[in-house]
């Protein structure tokens, strides 16, 4: 069984809407899943390593969260056991490709967001024809999103297995905020909180990206599962103070009624 490593584009997403009745987040698509686990990954790279990829293997994806305020540090986002792989037809620019789909197996999960610059700094990969492997990224010059512009096979997946034990022994940290008025706080928290070394669940890097950036319906009752099931497995929830946090009817308000006092933590408007 064979380790693989590749990026995945992350951005966070500013929706235009301000009305509390909004409709988002609130239909039932038939595809429910995504929210504990990823479903697949795609790769439109058709050669080497992308097709040395079988069913057993794994495939980590690392990726950086790009924000109108910088980009917060490169961090680990998922690896996905490969149950089996297929091809499908993808949009570029020309018309359509063909892609590999690497359909995730149980056992594939996602991360909280957590410094992974150690980790990245030590990765080895190892290029087609060559014996001897080589550093991922080799300097500061390169950033994470160029050093995996294409997948690559990983010469020491240990490096990973102990990032992924250390996150379990640390546990993470919780931010609850209002997206229409809290965002820019909720993010300086966040990056304080990256900087001291603390894992962080924040619904712009931990939901699923069809939610967090593409904004498509969702059944509600399986959102409010996975937010309440992280506020309850959270080491402290942060509460980032805004003008509109804790509206009748908003995902704060039913998130504040769910944190425990005792892991409470209120980020003022006055920092």
């Amino acid at each position: 069984m064979a380790d693989f490593v590749h990026y995945v584009r992350r951005r966070l997403a500013q929706p235009n809407y301000l009305d509390p009745g909004d409709p988002w987040f609130a239909a039932n698509p038939p595809d429910g899943q995504g929210f504990l686990a990823p479903a697949f990954h795609v790769t439109r790279q058709r050669g080497y390593p992308a097709d040395r990829v079988r069913r057993g293997d794994t495939i980590w994806l690392f990726s950086q969260l790009a924000t109108p305020w910088g980009p917060l540090p490169p961090a680990l986002d998922a690896c996905i056991h490969v149950e089996f792989v297929t091809e499908q037809e993808v949009r570029v620019k020309a018309g359509l490709r063909c892609a590999w789909r690497f359909v995730a197996a149980p056992g594939s999960m996602w991360f909280p967001l957590a410094r992974a610059d150690k980790c990245l700094s030590v990765l080895k990969v190892r290029d087609k024809g060559q014996d001897a492997s080589r550093k991922l990224m080799p300097g500061n010059t390169r950033t994470v999103g160029q050093a995996l512009q294409g997948m690559r096979l990983i010469d020491n997946p240990d490096v990973l297995h102990r990032h992924v034990a250390d996150l379990e022994l640390r546990g993470f940290d919780f931010i609850s905020y209002r997206l229409i008025d809290g965002t820019r706080q909720a993010f300086d928290t966040v990056r304080a909180l990256l900087d001291g070394g603390r894992p962080v669940f924040w619904d712009r890097w931990s939901l699923p990206r069809r939610i967090a950036e593409r904004r498509e319906f969702v059944c509600d009752a399986d959102l409010d599962a996975v937010l309440m099931h992280h506020i309850d497995t959270a080491t402290r929830t942060h509460v980032i103070d805004s003008p509109r946090y804790g509206e009748a009817g908003s995902y704060s308000r039913r998130e504040f009624e769910r944190i425990p006092p005792e892991k409470r933590v209120m980020v003022r408007r006055d920092g």
